[in-house]
């Protein structure tokens, strides 16, 4: 990625999450059977194992880190300090420039961003 590339993807400037202290941890509300009162969206089985691998490879965008699998979007949250839970969610909820910089990556196709634009 050039410099140019990396200028129009801001980034926090705080240094919380840092990639060396980021810990991902497990939220059951994403998983089946949801848990009474709080329901998120699910993540798949087959994804969970890689949930690690995605928090490292996000993007921090605004307070949260951003990644993409098989062409659909997750996004995680840090809960506590360098303690982070991930969840799938649609392209709509999407930083717009994220998205774009992703297809000039061919990181994602406009076709996987219209397939999973609203859900996961």
């Amino acid at each position: 990625m050039s410099d140019e590339d990396r200028a129009e993807i801001p980034q926090d400037t705080d240094h919380r999450g840092t990639q060396a202290q980021m810990v991902y941890e497990s939220n059951p509300k994403h998983r089946n059977p949801w848990q009474i009162g709080k329901k998120g969206s699910l993540c798949e089985a087959e994804v969970r194992p890689l949930a690690s691998q995605l928090l490292e490879e996000s993007v921090l965008w605004e307070g949260k880190r951003y990644a993409i699998h098989q062409g659909k979007a997750y996004c995680a949250q840090e809960h506590e300090p360098n303690r982070w839970h991930g969840y799938p969610i649609g392209w709509l909820e999407v930083p717009s420039k994220l998205t774009l910089q992703w297809i000039r990556e061919q990181r994602l196709s406009k076709r996987e961003r219209k397939k999973y634009w609203e859900t996961h």
